[in-house]
């Protein structure tokens, strides 16, 4: 058996497997890990951010979709005999995937993976990515651990997410749960690694095209930082303590209530004069019923770009009207800190979605 720690990565390109293998490589110098890779060249550019981390890292081709996840035998063996820890971050992030398609990646994949992780004769801890949010349609505050299935969910990613953890509970391995948050960006600086669900929302309001937004005043927006979430996973993982604990890597009492994040980003539309000169009145805060009713309208009757976006946020908006507020006690307990609050960086995101021109080329916007 290896003297120190090799650690198998899942989701290796993406924000957060590729931000956690950064920090356990720089955390740990013995540290060894392998890498599931489905796209050459997308690991390619992403070891390139790694610089001379990278020289401890093994890319192994494979697929999650795949039996026994598409890997070689002989490395499938010398995974089994090596690896110490697993960290699960892959997942397919659409929410409009229809179930099936969802539960093949999220669901599918996971099974795959703890089955390798049963082979691993010196494996001592499973950290499987989750979501915040198959807590689904429930409201009220949402606790850490399972929190059951009764409200149903608003999109096939979050059931299929919640199907991924109910397997990981009944492995028999040494697992632990991280449920993040919507990640909006890098840091309390605002830059914003790649454009989501909630950025997309945004831009919808600050070009006038909805009128409404689903939520009350006081309904809290969850989101956190890359760096949180990635430092949080680095450092939790090798905890001991964290066997089989569920963490809510969330806002949680420092999550922005819905009026705050209206009148805030439309006092800071507001200073552009060109925004203003156009008019735009500030979206209405309404039942999740009436937004239903007048997405539903658009869409059928409306513009059919304007209705083709709506439809798209379907996916995921209705969460803003489903009031919840996540626990944070574990995760702030093992990580020794909070998130930092919400309202500390969403007016330097939202600037720099601003400057950036929300991800859009200017051939396209054009």
């Amino acid at each position: 058996m290896p003297t120190h720690e090799t650690v198998f990565v899942t989701g290796a390109t993406g924000l957060v497997g590729g931000g956690v293998l950064k920090r356990m490589l720089g955390g740990d110098p013995q540290l060894r890990a392998y890498v599931l890779v489905r796209d050459e060249l997308r690991w390619r550019a992403a070891s390139r951010r790694l610089g001379s981390l990278a020289d401890r890292v093994v890319p192994v081709q494979g697929d999650l979709t795949a039996r026994r996840l598409g890997i070689e035998y002989w490395t499938r063996h010398r995974l089994a005999r090596e690896v110490t820890m697993i960290v699960h971050a892959a997942a397919d992030t659409s929410f409009s995937r229809p179930l099936a398609q969802a539960r093949l990646s999220n669901a599918e994949g996971t099974r795959e993976m703890l089955s390798l992780a049963r082979h691993c004769g010196g494996l001592r801890r499973f950290a499987h990515v989750s979501t915040a949010f198959v807590a689904g349609r429930q409201v009220g505050m949402i606790r850490e651990r399972d929190n059951g299935n009764a409200e149903g969910w608003v999109n096939s990613y979050e059931r299929s997410k919640y199907d991924a953890e109910a397997l990981v509970r009944d492995s028999g391995v040494d697992w632990v749960i991280f449920r993040p948050s919507t990640i909006v960006c890098t840091g309390v600086e605002g830059s914003i690694p790649q454009i989501n669900a909630v950025h997309r929302a945004l831009r919808v309001y600050h070009r006038g095209l909805a009128a409404m937004m689903p939520g009350a005043r006081s309904d809290l927006l969850d989101v956190v930082t890359a760096d949180y979430v990635n430092d949080s996973i680095a450092r939790v993982t090798v905890n001991p303590s964290a066997a089989r604990k569920t963490l809510h890597l969330c806002a949680g009492r420092g999550a922005l209530p819905l009026g705050e994040l209206v009148d805030g980003a439309y006092e800071l539309w507001a200073r552009d004069p060109i925004w203003r000169n156009r008019g735009i009145e500030k979206a209405v805060l309404t039942d999740l019923e009436t937004y239903t009713l007048f997405a539903n309208s658009v869409i059928e009757t409306g513009d059919a770009r304007l209705g083709a976006v709506l439809s798209c946020l379907s996916h995921f908006i209705p969460q803003l009207a489903l009031s919840k507020q996540f626990d944070t006690t574990v995760a702030d307990k093992l990580n020794g800190c909070t998130a930092p609050p919400v309202r500390s960086y969403w007016s330097a995101m939202l600037t720099q979605l601003l400057n950036g021109n929300w991800g859009v080329a200017p051939e396209e916007a054009a």
